[in-house]
């Protein structure tokens, strides 16, 4: 993105298509030289022209409202349910035992440092 400087977008949202548009990708941040909010929507027509809007200030959040009921997802809510759901980056192994009417199990469960578990194996003694 680009307002007084280039800078990384706080979010990206991706979306419908409608009639006219496909790929369309609203993203939006705030510059770091003067903190105005900026948001840019860049979608691609049928016949492959490429439509490119850009607003800072109150502009930019009246073009977040009105796109607000055509959102299909943001990139961040789907980076954190992917680190959510299961463990990722580095992990690390925990053993539990249990003991069940005279027989013991070890459950050995692989756990990253988000707090994500999963049970990767259990073995009867």
């Amino acid at each position: 993105m680009r307002h007084c400087c280039r800078f990384k977008p706080d979010d990206v949202y991706y979306l419908y298509d409608n009639d006219l548009f496909s790929s369309r990708k609203l993203s939006i941040g705030f510059c770091p030289i003067c903190s105005k909010p900026v948001a840019e929507l860049i979608q691609f027509r049928f016949d492959g022209e490429v439509y490119k809007e850009s607003a800072s200030g109150i502009r930019a959040n009246d073009l977040m409202l009105s796109l607000q009921n055509q959102i299909w997802y943001s990139m961040r809510e789907y980076n954190y349910s992917r680190f959510k759901s299961r463990p990722w980056g580095w992990v690390y192994g925990v053993n539990k035992l249990q003991k069940a009417k005279h027989k013991e199990y070890i459950k050995q469960y692989a756990c990253d440092f988000y707090g994500n578990k999963e049970l990767v194996k259990t073995s009867s003694l």
